[in-house]
């Protein structure tokens, strides 16, 4: 019974977006993070990254919006080992945009993700290693002309990687890390 009403819900959701306006989007955020390793080590610093992604979604202003993501996220030190430090991440969004009656064209939303990501490691047993990630956040949407909106937020992006082994010595390495990560971005809906 359960799997059936979730089935169901998600085809509802899939059906509105199909027919609903479809738009595409690129967005910039950068994040201070706080990374906390375990395990053969225990050690936390903060490690900031730039986040370019690149989405396509759909829904209708000052309601229910779902997109999906492909990002690019840079961090300024290594996370594993001293020559990777990009990570590409898969997500989707679930979006809900609130109407201002005073306000014309501002959509205030909350907004919550998932991902799924991988990047290149050397030294470990392992040639990559992946990370899931969660988001939560507040933004707003504001329509510059016809098809054109920006937007800007903040997220609270969460990350658990992978656990790793180093060849070396054989232990085994547990990492997380989370943070607050303002973005900006620009959508244009056809």
């Amino acid at each position: 019974m359960k799997k059936s009403l979730v089935l169901a819900g998600l085809l509802a959701i899939g059906s509105t977006a199909a027919m609903a306006d479809i738009y595409v989007g690129v967005d910039y955020g950068a994040n201070a993070n706080t990374q906390k390793a375990s395990g053969a080590f225990t050690d936390s610093r903060s490690n900031k990254y730039g986040d370019f992604s690149f989405k396509v979604g759909g829904g209708t202003d000052g309601d229910w919006k779902s997109q999906l993501r492909i990002s690019s996220i840079s961090y300024d030190k290594p996370t594993f080992d001293s020559t990777h430090k990009t990570l590409i991440e898969f997500g989707g969004d679930i979006i809900k945009e609130f109407t201002i009656d005073s306000v014309k064209n501002l959509y205030p939303y909350v907004k919550v993700g998932l991902g799924v990501g991988s990047m290149s490691v050397d030294g470990y047993n392992q040639s990559s290693i992946t990370e899931v990630s969660y988001k939560a956040g507040v933004g707003v949407s504001y329509k510059a002309i016809k098809h054109v909106y920006i937007i800007g937020g903040v997220d609270y992006v969460g990350r658990k990687w992978q656990d790793i082994q180093i060849n070396i010595a054989g232990d085994t390495v547990s990492i997380t890390d989370g943070g607050a990560q303002p973005y900006i971005g620009v959508n244009y809906a056809f």
